[in-house]
């Protein structure tokens, strides 16, 4: 009776619900509200290299990276007043020629690191604190650089806790080789002051000082709005710190862009739309958005995984997808762990209602929960999972999952030894031509339950979104209502990187913005729009500096994590300054030119 009556009431509830209300965003910020918990200085010793830019005829400058590391303050205060031993202790053993001492002077980026905690709210409206990190730039001549823009910078998917943006901020060894890593390389002050931003990059919640709560996956619209209060509070310290003649403040006219790749494209669009919505746009000077690879339509996003067999818009060239397959089968648990733990529509339900106990059985929901382990060797990143995944594939596992009951709030122990070919029937080994880079595959047919499987495996882009409650309805619902590519029209520019050879997170999320938002004008560095128009989608267009939205999907072959590499131009020699995708968009947004 007490589980009906609970499924009464939360039904009820949420016919009323197509949106949280998590109470008015607050007109001011008080910065006393916000705590500095740790401040330390990063170094990226590099040297330049002079390149041209095929398409300008231009030269352009790839930065070669030899080396970062993290210092204490006091550290980075003794040493930067000596530039040799500076980069001695960045890069030791380094040998350069004659010209060394000349070169020292190009060759050294800084960035203050502060990480701080600021006032949110979290999925029930309830006041929370959440943590962030900023990095400041530093002129290593003069000690102060003002910033000429404002990166709001939108973390990939993790699973780890140490992989999140504060954590960055830990002395000793530091790559900046990493999504967190790149973001703070717009901060970058050089001769040519390219980028020299200010960037924020908030730990999304479940991450940072709230590790030990869930993570509420792909809720576009909480995740903006904790997004913006990291925002708008990291400002209010920034400004105490002009005060205090720490920092120098921004230069004028300065603007700020959101920018993501992964989860993080999908959340900076989504901080886009927040900020136009809720009035922030002036306050922030907002210019627009840069949106690599998202999930920006997580209903076509399964349809896809359904019904996709390999296509990817460029000529005859296949990808390794398959129908009813998924690439990184951690989404999966990710994605209805994240809706179940927070959105309104799906509290009443469990991961357990969608996914077999053949493939719970994986550990999966214990993967994602060791991120609140204190140790790194505790935690689990995607590709430690992976390879869990292809272990059990080879050897079998025991496998334990813990099952929670509404009505008594109850749980059930379940714990099964499974073969290897038990787990072959919810997962695959896929071998890319590398025995190290072994994959495992999932199978929909076996990951999720029956109903689940036949309801998903059904729907079409014509499928109505149900307007009742009900098990599989409330889960459409809740997917539908973090559709970022309709119900809104952008007032301020987006860039769009996305390969149509990624499988984890598909071009169909891009192709699905395009066709809700047909009143928009699109930039193409494609001139030819050969995806786009292959794929049966056609758009206004309109010259580079006059179009609403810039489109960049015809540059990259690479599946998700290589096309990330590539969106970034992250390689083991360096980065692509003013090449870069990226910094092509950041670019396009802030002045209406790539070049």
């Amino acid at each position: 009776m007490k589980k009906l009556l609970l499924t009464f009431m939360l039904a009820l509830a949420t016919m009323c619900v197509s949106a949280q209300s998590f109470g008015d965003v607050p007109a001011t910020v008080d910065p006393n509200d916000v705590t500095i918990l740790k401040k330390n200085v990063l170094v990226i010793a590099e040297h330049d290299s002079i390149v041209p830019n095929a398409k300008t005829g231009k030269i352009d400058t790839l930065r070669v990276e030899d080396g970062s590391r993290i210092f204490t303050p006091e550290e980075f205060e003794l040493l930067s007043k000596d530039p040799k031993k500076l980069r001695a202790a960045v890069v030791p053993g380094e040998r350069w020629g004659h010209d060394w001492n000349k070169f020292i002077s190009l060759a050294q980026a800084g960035v203050y690191l502060f990480t701080y905690k600021y006032p949110s709210v979290d999925a029930d409206g309830n006041a929370i604190y959440l943590s962030a990190l900023m990095g400041v730039p530093i002129d290593m001549v003069g000690g102060h650089a003002m910033p000429n823009n404002l990166i709001i910078g939108c973390h990939e998917t993790i699973t780890s806790n140490y992989e999140c943006p504060s954590e960055f901020n830990n002395t000793g060894g530091a790559s900046s080789m990493t999504g967190n890593g790149m973001m703070l390389h717009y901060t970058a002050h050089n001769l040519v002051r390219q980028p020299c931003c200010l960037v924020i990059m908030p730990d999304y919640e479940g991450y940072g000082i709230t590790k030990d709560r869930a993570h509420p996956y792909l809720y576009q619209e909480l995740t903006a709005r904790q997004v913006v209060d990291a925002v708008r509070s990291g400002l209010a310290m920034y400004q105490q710190l002009i005060d205090a003649n720490v920092v120098d403040p921004f230069e004028p006219n300065w603007q700020s862009v959101s920018i993501g790749y992964s989860q993080g494209g999908s959340v900076a669009l989504a901080t886009h739309k927040f900020i136009e919505q809720n009035g922030l746009a002036e306050e922030l000077h907002f210019a627009g958005s840069v949106c690599g690879d998202g999930p920006y339509d997580p209903v076509a996003h399964l349809r896809y995984y359904m019904q996709d067999d390999g296509e990817t818009y460029d000529g005859n060239n296949r990808t390794a997808h398959r129908k009813e397959k998924v690439s990184m089968p951690i989404v999966m648990p990710l994605i209805l762990k994240g809706m179940c733990d927070s959105n309104p529509l799906m509290k009443q339900h469990y991961v357990d209602d969608y996914l077999s106990m053949k493939f719970l059985l994986t550990e999966s929901i214990k993967f994602i929960e060791a991120k609140a382990n204190d140790k790194k060797g505790d935690q689990y990143d995607t590709e430690r999972i992976n390879k869990e995944y292809v272990k059990m594939l080879r050897e079998g596992k025991t496998g334990t999952y813990v099952k929670n009951y509404h009505e008594d709030d109850g749980t059930f122990t379940f714990t099964m030894h499974r073969t290897p070919e038990e787990f072959q029937e919810v997962m695959e080994l896929y071998d890319p031509g590398f025995w190290s880079k072994m994959r495992a595959h999932g199978k929909l047919n076996g990951m999720m339950t029956e109903t689940c499987y036949n309801y998903f495996s059904s729907l079409t882009a014509d499928t109505p979104v149900p307007t009742t409650p009900g098990l599989m309805e409330d889960l459409h619902r809740a997917l539908e209502s973090n559709n970022l590519t309709k119900g809104w029209t952008p007032q301020h520019r987006v860039a769009f990187f996305h390969s149509t050879y990624d499988t984890v997170v598909p071009y169909e999320n891009l192709l699905s913005f395009m066709r809700n938002q047909q009143d928009l004008t699109y930039y193409f560095f494609d001139n030819d729009k050969s995806r786009s128009e292959k794929a049966g989608v056609t758009v206004r267009t309109a010259d580079e500096d006059k179009a609403n939205v810039y489109i960049r999907d015809a540059t990259c072959k690479d599946d998700h994590v290589d096309a990330g590499k590539d969106f970034f131009m992250l390689g083991a020699s360096g980065y692509l300054v003013g090449l870069s995708p990226d910094m092509r968009m950041i670019r396009w947004v802030l002045t209406g030119s790539d070049d």
